[in-house]
Order: C-alpha cells, then sequence, then structure tokens
C-alpha cells in the first residue's frame, strides 16, 4: 500500500475528529449562551459575557457564529429539534394511548430537567424575542404540539381519555404544567430522577381522566 494511499484512507478519520471536536465546542457554546440568555434576556445578553465564561476570544466565538441572533437561533434549533426527535419516535412507536402519552411526559420531563435544562429554559421562560425569532418559536410549538395532538385524539377516540374539557384546552394545561416542573424540581439525588417522572406523570395525567399509573409498562 502506498503512503498516499494510506494518507487518503486516514483523512477521513481525521476530519471526523475535527468534526467532533467542533460540535462539541458548538455544543458548549449552545450551552453557555442558553444559560446567559436565560439570565440575561435576549435584549441584555451579549456575545462578549458568552465569551468570558467559555474563556474564549469573541473572534474566535465569531468563527462559529456571526451575530446573537445566529447564535440564540442555533439554542432554540438545537433544542425544538432534539425533543421534537425524540417525542416523534416514541409516537411512532404506537401502542395504547395511555401508554404513549405516559412516555411522552417522562421523555419530555428528562429532556427538559435531566438532558438540556439550559437549552429548555429559554423555552419555558418568559423571554423578549425579537420578531424572527419569535416566528422560529412558534413554528416549532406548532410542531411540538401536533405529536401531542395525535396521541390525545387517539385517546379519545379509543375512550381511554375520559375529558369533558375541549382538547386544545387540555393540552394548553399539560404543556402549562410540564413546562413548569423545570421551574421547581432539579434532579439532586434525593429522589431518583426516574421515581420523581413516574410521580409527576401519573399527577398530570389525571387531567385527562386517566390513572397514570395504570399505564405503566
Amino acid at each position: 500500500m502506498s503512503v498516499v494511499a494510506r494518507e487518503e484512507e486516514a483523512e477521513p478519520v481525521a476530519l471526523s475528529r475535527i468534526e467532533r471536536k467542533r460540535r462539541r465546542r458548538v455544543n458548549e457554546i449552545l450551552r453557555v449562551a442558553a444559560e446567559v440568555v436565560a439570565e440575561r434576556g435576549y435584549q441584555s445578553a451579549s456575545l462578549d459575557e458568552v465569551a468570558d465564561r467559555l474563556d474564549l476570544a469573541k473572534a474566535s466565538l465569531y468563527h462559529y457564529f456571526d451575530s446573537k441572533q445566529a447564535l440564540v437561533s442555533a439554542c432554540l434549533d438545537t433544542a425544538a429539534g432534539e425533543v421534537e426527535r425524540r417525542l416523534a419516535a416514541i409516537a411512532a412507536e404506537g401502542g395504547r394511548p395511555t401508554e404513549v402519552l405516559r412516555r411522552l411526559i417522562i421523555e419530555q420531563l428528562r429532556f427538559t430537567t435531566q438532558d438540556y435544562p439550559e437549552l429548555s429554559r429559554l423555552y419555558v421562560r418568559h423571554l423578549e424575542w425579537p420578531a424572527p425569532l419569535l416566528d422560529q418559536i412558534r413554528e416549532w410549538m406548532v410542531r411540538h404540539d401536533r405529536i401531542w395532538k395525535g396521541v390525545i385524539e387517539k385517546g379519545v377516540k379509543s375512550g381511554e381519555f375520559a375529558m369533558s374539557a375541549n382538547p386544545a384546552i387540555v393540552r394548553h394545561c399539560l404543556h402549562g404544567a410540564l413546562n413548569f416542573v423545570p421551574f421547581w424540581y432539579h434532579p439532586d439525588g434525593k429522589v431518583p430522577p426516574d421515581k420523581a417522572y413516574d410521580h409527576i406523570a401519573d399527577t398530570v395525567m389525571l387531567m385527562l381522566g386517566v390513572r397514570g399509573d395504570s399505564a405503566r409498562v
């Protein structure tokens, strides 16, 4: 085998390492940027503070994102895309609506309180967004709600969800309850997350006239 051939074979591996390193850096930038924006609000947040917390030159930050709006947009896209991917996969697995809904609730709790708490805060806190980002958030919320709507409609049709209220209002209440959880629950080792999520899911599902513990698989 020639030296050129070995170099050609090694190049994809080197590029893969570079890409992994870049992704780790980008993820860290997004995490810190989300913290700053959640703390300061969009208007008061600055790239200078993001760079300072990362111990990164501002010029280096611009290498990844050319503006504050581009950076925050990436934060929102990352959070929305990941939670949508997870929830859509659960919905696609199928099963009794009661079971599916419970898995959706627990997965969203895991996402917002354990896996991506910093990014999630951008959606659950009231922030003054510029129009382009507000449009982006509204579009995500429609896609997010569509997943829950499909499962709830199946549950109503099958008779598993004994709801007397308008399903749309129930969904708003459901989202409100789940979005508020990160404000008061933080995994700290005192109560195992899975146990806490079980209790929260059981309670939230009562709004749909469903005994949450009956949906456990």
